[in-house]
C-alpha cells in the first residue's frame, strides 16, 4: 500500500520536472515571436517614415528646394523622436532626371529576449524616389497637339524656358507628324466612348478623370471640332494635354500615338471666321504632377512626376 502510494509520488514529481523543464523553451519562444513582433512593428513604423521622407525630398526637389533638408523629421514624425533614428538622405542626377534616397536605423529594446542574451535589436528601412518625365496622368484636357510643330520645337530647344506665346493654327502649316490626318490638334477619345458633344465639352473644361499611362494609341477626330466646343472656356487657365507623335487614317477612324505630356497657358481661341485663321494661342509651362504610377523613357515636354521605386533596395530604379 505504501508503495503504491510512494510510486504515485514519484511520477507525479517526475511530470513536475519534466513540465517545468519544457515550460523552459515553450516560454523562450512566446518571448521570441513576442519581441518579434515589437521589431516587425518598428520596422513598418520606420519604413513608412522612410518612404514619407524620400516623397517629400522628392517634391522639394522638384519644386527648386533642398531636397533632404526635412528628411530627418519626416523620419522622426514616424519612428518616433524617442527612437532616435539614424537618418541618412542622397540625391543622384537632377531634379528633372535623378532619385533621391532616404535609408534610416535604430535599435529597439527587447523585453523578453533579454532572458535569452538579447536585449536589443536594429531596424533599417531605405526608400528610393525617382524623378523624371511623367509617365501617367490624369486631369487631360482632349485636346492634342502634334509633336513636330515649331512651336513644340522652340520650346524643347529653348531648354523648357521659352515663355512667348506661340499661335498654333487649326489647319496643317507644315508639320510632318500628322502623315493623312489634316490639323496640327485632334480631339482625343480617352476611353472609346460616344464623344458627344456635350462629353468632349465636359472634358475640356475639366478635364478627364481616368488615367492615360504613355505610350498609347488612342482614337480621334482630326481638328478641333465645330465651335460647339467652346475651347475659349480655357482662356487664361493652365491645362495639360496629350502629344501626338504620329497619326493615321481620317475622320473618326483616325488614330493618334500618344507620346507624352505638354502643359499649356491657353492664352486666346479663335474657332469662328475663316478656317484659315482659327487657331489657339498658347504658352507653355513646366509643371510636376506628384506621384505617379510610371516615368515616361520617351521624349519629355516639360511635364515631370516621381515614383517610389524601391523599398529596402528592393526595386528597379534605372
Amino acid at each position: 500500500m505504501n508503495d503504491s502510494h510512494d510510486k504515485r509520488l514519484d511520477d507525479a514529481g517526475s511530470i513536475a520536472v519534466l513540465f517545468a523543464a519544457a515550460l523552459v523553451p515553450i516560454l523562450a519562444a512566446v518571448a521570441v515571436v513576442v519581441d518579434l513582433g515589437v521589431v516587425y512593428a518598428e520596422r513598418q513604423r520606420l519604413q513608412t517614415g522612410v518612404e514619407a521622407a524620400a516623397l517629400a525630398a522628392a517634391a522639394d526637389w522638384s519644386s527648386g528646394g533642398a531636397a533632404c533638408a526635412d528628411a530627418a523629421a519626416f523620419v522622426n514624425d514616424n519612428a518616433g523622436d524617442a527612437s532616435n533614428p539614424i537618418t541618412t538622405c542622397s540625391t543622384t542626377g537632377t531634379a528633372r532626371h535623378g532619385s533621391v534616397s532616404v535609408s534610416s536605423s535604430l535599435t529597439t529594446s527587447l523585453t523578453f529576449a533579454s532572458m535569452l542574451g538579447r536585449d536589443s535589436a536594429t531596424v533599417d528601412a531605405s526608400a528610393t524616389v525617382q524623378l523624371g518625365v511623367a509617365g501617367a496622368a490624369t486631369g487631360l484636357r482632349p485636346i492634342a497637339i502634334c509633336s513636330d510643330h515649331p512651336a513644340i520645337v522652340t520650346w524643347l530647344n529653348s531648354g523648357e524656358t521659352d515663355s512667348s506665346v506661340h499661335r498654333i493654327n487649326i489647319e496643317s502649316d507644315g508639320t510632318t507628324c500628322g502623315g493623312d490626318v489634316p490639323g496640327n490638334w485632334a480631339m482625343i477619345d480617352f476611353d472609346g466612348g460616344s464623344n458627344s458633344n456635350a462629353e468632349l465639352q465636359d472634358r475640356v473644361v475639366h478635364g478627364y478623370d481616368g488615367v492615360i499611362e504613355l505610350p498609347v494609341t488612342l482614337n480621334g477626330d482630326p481638328g478641333i471640332p465645330t465651335p460647339s466646343i467652346d475651347i475659349d472656356t480655357l482662356i487664361g487657365e493652365i491645362v495639360r494635354i496629350p502629344v501626338f507623335a504620329d497619326a493615321r487614317s481620317s475622320g473618326a477612324n483616325a488614330e493618334y500615338d500618344l507620346e507624352g505630356y505638354v502643359t499649356i497657358e491657353i492664352v486666346d481661341v479663335v474657332m469662328t471666321g475663316a478656317a484659315a485663321g482659327r487657331h489657339i494661342d498658347v504658352r507653355f509651362v513646366t509643371a510636376t504632377l506628384g506621384e505617379a504610377p510610371t516615368l515616361s523613357s520617351a521624349e519629355g515636354y516639360g511635364t515631370y512626376a516621381w515614383r517610389i521605386c524601391s523599398f529596402d533596395n528592393t526595386g528597379e530604379c534605372s
